[in-house]
């Protein structure tokens, strides 16, 4: 396991596009590959007033040499003002490639570069490289690493490592903001991408409707999150994705997609013929409303929904309700620290509902007797229905909730459980 696949640097061409004009390692990337990272490493519009800024955000995209395997890739775009440009700006993009889902560590490299970045961005991306190159592997302890003049603070979560190891993480801690502390603690949870901050990326009309999102995602239903930056978009998927912890999210996301993407076009022709793929993809496009105007659930973050927001169905039903309750336990919004907080209020409120969710599958297991048989659907269901579940409230009635398990037992996320707890009996 490594910190990074490359790291690159793309620009924007008058004459030629958006082009890969960097990239350490050499000779890492196919051209398939660099032309993917190109098309994802700009914001659709111009996200900035006076043509200057930077804004971060993440992508996913398949490697051309293995179909089956996604890199993410961690953006930083960068727009200033140019007089000799006839555009009136420059923009450029720096983005790491990894398969490592830690994207507020990511998010830190990106900020720590941007501050040292000099008169030339390769020799400063250079010298950065180097300093990743020579740092300890990823392992589960909390690790402090260096990077030009300061100091990087992380932790890799244990389910991703094999071991355990011993480090003195005191003198790592006195340093750390409120806020590292509390994204620290998020993403030492089981779950992917736990301290991405879905408080921040969700309008306030919809913390009402997290148990809805929590219900698209645990059943692996298909949707399309429209906002008005990639930031917001990226960050909305990667927070609502985090929400099944401790379950594993296995079904595909782009959480910035454009369409310059390979799979725009099969998506656009799968939809005209009511094919609908198990994808989640956000985009900042308006386009995107017409030629997927036959996606089954459209989330609108946007300009028009930017403080309500919006949960738009077509030809599919949401069986759970709506959940005022999480209102009551979320702090007034003060400052930063507040808004991490209240994320993992929210996390830890949705892992224990995936847990009141996921332990009537625990109690058929035990009457097994410790042989863990082939699961039997219609058996299962015919226990269900005779349970008192102390969530069942979210529903309107029993038939919802038993509709609800039934959508989760036919989802890739429950047969992903369903190997993991085999090969956990199996010793495997």
């Amino acid at each position: 396991m490594e910190w990074l696949e490359c790291i690159c640097l793309v620009k924007f061409d008058i004459e030629i596009g958006q082009i890969v004009e960097w990239v350490q390692p050499q000779g890492i990337l196919t051209p398939e590959d660099e032309k993917s990272i190109s098309m994802l490493a700009f914001p659709d519009s111009n996200a900035f007033a006076q043509n200057v800024g930077h804004l971060k955000y993440v992508f996913r995209m398949r490697k051309s040499s293995k179909k089956s395997q996604f890199s993410l890739g961690f953006n930083l775009f960068i727009q200033k003002k140019d007089e000799d440009n006839p555009r009136g700006y420059t923009q450029k993009s720096i983005i790491i490639l990894s398969t490592l889902p830690l994207v507020a560590f990511y998010y830190n490299i990106l900020d720590i570069i941007h501050k040292n970045l000099g008169p030339s961005m390769r020799l400063s991306l250079q010298q950065a490289y180097e300093q990743i190159l020579n740092w300890e592997a990823p392992s589960n302890k909390m690790m402090g690493l260096q990077l030009f003049d300061q100091q990087i603070v992380v932790e890799v979560p244990r389910y991703m490592m094999k071991c355990k190891n011993n480090v003195d993480e005191q003198s790592l801690e006195q340093n750390l903001s409120l806020k590292n502390m509390i994204q620290i603690n998020d993403i030492r949870e089981r779950g992917q991408f736990q301290e991405t901050n879905i408080f921040s990326a969700i309008p306030y009309g919809l913390l009402t409707s997290l148990t809805k999102i929590w219900e698209l995602i645990i059943t692996n239903q298909p949707y399309m999150v429209v906002s008005d930056s990639p930031t917001q978009g990226s960050d909305f998927i990667l927070g609502s994705i985090s929400l099944i912890s401790p379950l594993t999210f296995v079904g595909d996301f782009r959480p910035y997609f454009t369409i310059y993407d390979k799979d725009f076009q099969p998506i656009g022709q799968e939809l005209e013929n009511s094919i609908v793929r198990n994808i989640i993809l956000g985009v900042t496009n308006p386009f995107f409303l017409k030629t997927f105007k036959k996606f089954p659930i459209v989330i609108r973050c946007d300009q028009q929904y930017s403080n309500s927001g919006c949960i738009q169905v077509y030809g599919r039903e949401i069986l759970i309700s709506e959940d005022k309750s999480i209102l009551k336990i979320l702090m007034p919004i003060k400052n930063e620290e507040t808004r991490a907080i209240n994320n993992s209020v929210i996390k830890k409120f949705f892992k224990n509902l995936t847990l009141e969710f996921m332990g009537i599958f625990e109690m058929y297991f035990q009457m097994q007797h410790g042989e863990l048989k082939r699961f039997i659907e219609s058996e299962f269901m015919e226990f269900v229905k005779n349970q008192k579940l102390q969530f069942s409230n979210l529903f309107d009635n029993k038939n919802k909730m038993l509709k609800f398990y039934q959508n989760f037992i036919r989802s890739a996320n429950f047969l992903a459980y369903l190997n993991e707890k085999r090969n956990r009996k199996l010793g495997i």
